[in-house]
C-alpha cells in the first residue's frame, strides 16, 4: 500500500513537470496576435504602444496610414533592441538611469495631473470674457502693431553693466553707450504686436515719454527699441471672445494648480540638510509682493 502511494505521488510530480515544462515552451514561442504586433526577444510590442507613438504626430491626409504604421513599429523594434542592449550592459542600474528615470516619472506624472485639473476647469462665463477684454484693452480693441527703430546689441559679461545706458534719453545716446561699452551693435527696423506682450509690459512702454528707448533681452542678447509709428489693429470680436475665453481658463488652471501644491505643502512635512533652507526673508517678499498684486 505504500509503495502504491510512492508510485501515485512519484506520478504526480512527473506531471506537474510536464505541465510545467509545457507552459514554459508556450510561453517562450508564443506568437503576436490579437493587440500584440510583435515579440522582440521576447518582449511584446502591443497596439497600445503603437497608437501612443503615434499621438500628436501631425499626419498629411496624403500619408498612407498602414505603411506609416509599419514604418513606426519598426522604429519601435530597434528601440526595444537598443534598449534590451544598455539592459545586458547594465546601464539600468546606474545612479545616472535612475535619476533621470525618477525625473522623467515626475515630469509625467505633473503631466497627467495638470491634464485632470484641465479638465475639471470649466470655461470662464460671458461676465468674465467680457471683463477680461476691458482689462486687457491692448490684446483687443486697443490692439497695435508698434513701428520701432532699432539697436540690437550683445550682453556684456557683467549684467551691471547695462546699468550705465540708464540715463540714455534717446536711441543716438544709447548707441554712444553701447559704444563705450564695447559691445557689438547693428541698426534697424522692427514691430511689435501689442497683443502678443503681458499688458503690463505695454502698459510701462506707453507711458513713456516720446523717444525714450526701452530695452527688452532678445536670444542671449538686447533690443534697443523707440516708437516711430503706431497701427490700430483690433481684434475682431468673435476672435478676442475665443481668445479671452483661453486666457481666463488658462490663468484659472494656472491658479488651481498653485493652489494645490500650496495645499500639499501645508500638510507636508519637509526636513532640508543644513545650508539648504529657504531664504526666510525671499519667501516673505514673495509673499509680500503677491498680496500687492491682489
Amino acid at each position: 500500500m505504500r509503495r502504491g502511494n510512492r508510485e501515485v505521488k512519484v506520478k504526480t510530480a512527473l506531471l506537474g513537470s510536464v505541465v510545467a515544462a509545457a507552459l514554459l515552451v508556450a510561453g517562450c514561442h508564443r506568437e503576436p496576435k490579437g493587440q500584440i504586433l510583435a515579440i522582440v526577444n521576447g518582449e511584446e510590442i502591443s497596439m497600445q504602444e503603437l497608437n501612443a507613438e503615434l499621438q500628436g504626430a501631425r499626419i498629411p491626409d496624403s500619408v498612407d496610414r498602414k505603411v506609416l504604421r509599419k514604418q513606426v513599429l519598426q522604429r519601435l523594434i530597434d528601440r526595444k533592441l537598443i534598449v534590451q542592449r544598455a539592459r545586458e550592459q547594465g546601464l539600468d542600474k546606474t545612479p545616472e538611469f535612475i535619476a533621470q528615470q525618477r525625473r522623467l516619472e515626475e515630469n509625467l506624472l505633473v503631466t497627467l495631473l495638470g491634464q485632470k485639473i484641465a479638465a475639471q476647469v470649466p470655461m470662464p462665463d460671458d461676465r468674465d470674457i467680457t471683463q477680461y477684454i476691458a482689462d486687457n484693452p491692448t490684446q483687443f480693441g486697443g490692439r497695435e502693431r508698434l513701428l520701432l527703430d532699432q539697436i540690437q546689441f550683445g550682453a556684456p559679461k557683467d549684467v551691471k553693466q547695462l546699468l550705465t545706458l540708464r540715463d540714455a534719453h534717446s536711441l543716438e545716446e544709447l548707441a554712444a553707450g553701447i559704444q563705450r561699452l564695447g559691445l557689438p551693435m547693428t541698426r534697424g527696423k522692427g514691430v511689435i504686436d501689442t497683443g502678443r506682450l503681458d499688458p503690463q509690459l505695454i502698459k510701462v512702454i506707453n507711458q513713456l515719454p516720446p523717444g525714450e528707448p526701452f530695452v527688452l533681452p532678445s536670444n542671449g542678447q538686447y533690443v534697443a527699441s523707440v516708437i516711430v509709428g503706431r497701427d490700430a489693429t483690433p481684434t475682431p470680436t468673435p476672435v478676442a471672445k475665443a481668445a479671452a475665453a483661453e486666457m481666463v481658463r488658462r490663468k484659472e488652471l494656472v491658479s488651481e494648480s498653485k493652489a494645490q501644491v500650496a495645499r500639499a505643502r501645508s500638510t507636508a512635512e519637509i526636513q532640508y540638510q543644513p545650508g539648504y533652507e529657504p531664504d526666510k526673508s525671499a519667501i516673505k517678499a514673495s509673499q509680500a509682493k503677491k498680496e500687492a498684486a491682489k
